[in-house]
């Protein structure tokens, strides 16, 4: 069902364009679904929002959690956490910055 299809991508968590190479060699049953197809879209946009990151040197400091969400009446697009991963304050602050569109 829908529920374990979508239960199968909110684990990935990781390096971006590792994660990327990963979805796009899921299996999706009906190519010519409306959805999928934006589903493709959408990968697409994340293969060419990683290229300008890596091109500004900074893909080395993004890791991609398909597992987050935040505010889905609201947001309908990307959606980010910034965390603080080094230093005194590791583990004792949840994210310091977060937004979306």
């Amino acid at each position: 069902n829908a529920a374990n299809r979508i239960g199968q991508f909110v684990r990935y968590e990781g390096e971006p364009r590792e994660l990327l190479a990963r979805l796009r060699e899921a299996e999706f049953q009906d190519k010519e679904n409306d959805y999928v197809k934006m589903a493709c879209v959408a990968l697409d946009e994340l293969s060419h929002l990683f290229d300008c990151l890596d091109a500004l040197g900074c893909l080395d400091k993004i890791s991609f959690d398909l597992s987050l969400a935040r505010g889905l009446d609201y947001y309908t697009g990307v959606i980010y956490e910034a965390v603080i991963t080094g230093g005194e304050y590791v583990g004792k602050v949840g994210s310091i910055a977060a937004g979306g569109r």
